[in-house]
């Protein structure tokens, strides 16, 4: 079966009819004699019209010289619709995603190989760190290229260091410092509420990516052709997470972190002094400037099980060429202009992340709206960076962790019981998507 109908009959069903009629569609009044490439981008508000800026100007510039006018058009669920308008078809020329579905839509025939495009162009592939190329490859072919890149690192509150007794200027630097922190930054009330927690992973507050611990282990989840969560470095993270929840305070923890206040107000809870210690990426200073511009905080690399390791999350937004997009070569000098420095820097600081490239601009780092920038730019160097698992059923096995940690938060004793159940899920989860790519490729996979 072809890509077309392995989408629509296995992924999408029904649903896809409907965005197939009413898709995106883009703006009025393109000038005569230029060919109009569509581009599709999750991004909206402040994002999206910095987006439409770069945009405009490679339309009354590269655009105007080469005959090509690029439309913008900002699209919810762009992931799902772009998979649809590829299978229907008819998919944009360029698509805006997240990483983390490139390896399933390279997989699945979705994406346009970019390597001959890009050295076509003149990419300059060599200038960009190499962690965000290897984000963009699958297979060892290229199929995106970095837009706004970004690593997750540990913010801490250095006025909260101060009342418990601990150095403001020395964040922890292992996982057991980090937890003998967390201890002494935990607080209660008499009735032995939780008011003040010193870190928590949970889903419920802040914890976006409940799939990482077993990295800083030392630990990988995929090998190429099995989920890898049952390992020594698994192990060694659910235990820690349990342990770390007892001496929190089990339900104690769970009543503080249904409490939590909207992400983007002065009741965020790290703004609002309630938790001390929080992994999150460079964005966050946009918030701590708008509703809690006196907050004392400081940035550290995330502390890995030994000191000697800097294991670090490295993620980016990225630009993809659908399968089947009717401009493909217009598309790509479209990213060939969004990819020079200059351009794609000053998209990344206005988007509050890090510059892809091996040596940003000395400007670039001191406009930057974080002041800490400088360390996340520098944890990108880490030879221990690492991505998404480059799964093509990432999604459903991500459901299965989210489980698996939920489970180990709300009931420590079962934590190797919740990890062995969700290894079992996460191997029926790959072995039924690898009969589907063998029969979608015709028994030669």
């Amino acid at each position: 079966m072809n890509i077309r109908g392995v989408i629509l009959l296995v992924v999408l069903g029904v649903p896809a009819v409907a965005l197939l009629a009413f898709g995106p569609r883009g703006r009025y009044g393109v000038p005569p004699g230029r060919t109009v490439v569509r581009y599709w981008e999750k991004w909206t508000g402040v994002e999206g019209q910095v987006m439409q800026e770069v945009v405009d100007r490679f339309n009354a510039t590269v655009g105007a010289e080469h005959g090509i006018w690029v439309e913008y058009n900002a699209v919810s669920s762009i992931e799902q619709r772009t998979l649809i308008a590829t299978a229907g078809g008819d998919p944009p020329d360029v698509a805006g995603l997240y990483d983390y579905v490139v390896p399933q839509y390279a997989d699945q025939g979705a994406l346009r190989p970019l390597d001959d495009l890009a050295r076509e162009a003149g990419v300059p592939l060599d200038e960009f760190k190499p962690v965000w190329l290897d984000i963009c490859q699958y297979n060892d072919r290229l199929y995106a290229l970095p837009s706004t890149p970004y690593t997750i690192a540990l913010y801490y509150n250095r006025a909260l260091f101060r009342a418990a007794g601990l150095d403001p200027n020395r964040p922890p630097q292992t996982i057991a410092e980090f937890d003998e922190y967390a201890r002494r930054l935990t607080v209660r009330d008499s009735a032995g509420r939780v008011v003040q927690a010193g870190f928590t992973p949970s889903t419920a507050m802040l914890g976006w990516w409940p799939w990482v611990w077993p990295c800083f282990f030392g630990g990988r989840l995929w090998d190429g052709e099995r989920c890898t969560l049952d390992t020594p470095a698994g192990r060694a993270a659910v235990h820690w997470l349990a342990d770390l929840r007892v001496a929190q305070g089990v339900e104690a923890m769970i009543a503080f972190e249904a409490t939590a206040g909207a992400i983007e107000s002065a009741q965020n809870p790290f703004l609002a002094g309630r938790i001390a210690l929080l992994f999150q990426g460079p964005w966050m200073s946009n918030w701590i400037a708008k509703y809690a511009p006196s907050l004392d905080y400081a940035v550290a690399a995330f502390p890995s099980s030994t000191p000697e390791r800097r294991h670090v999350l490295a993620s980016a937004d990225v630009f993809v060429i659908p399968a089947g997009a009717r401009r493909p070569r217009e598309a790509m000098v479209f990213l060939r202009y969004v990819l020079r420095q200059d351009v794609l820097e000053e998209l990344c600081r206005r988007h509050n992340k890090l510059s892809p490239f091996r040596s940003p601009q000395p400007d670039f780092l001191a406009r930057h709206p974080n002041p800490f920038i400088h360390v996340f730019d520098e944890l990108a160097n880490s030879p221990d960076a690492f991505g998404y698992p480059k799964m093509p059923m990432w999604l459903r096995v991500l459901d299965e962790i989210k489980q698996m940690l939920n489970r180990v938060l709300a009931n420590p004793e079962q934590a190797d019981a919740a990890l062995e159940a969700a290894q079992r899920k996460a191997d029926t989860i790959v072995a039924e998507y690898q009969q589907m790519a063998a029969k979608r490729h015709g028994g030669a996979r």
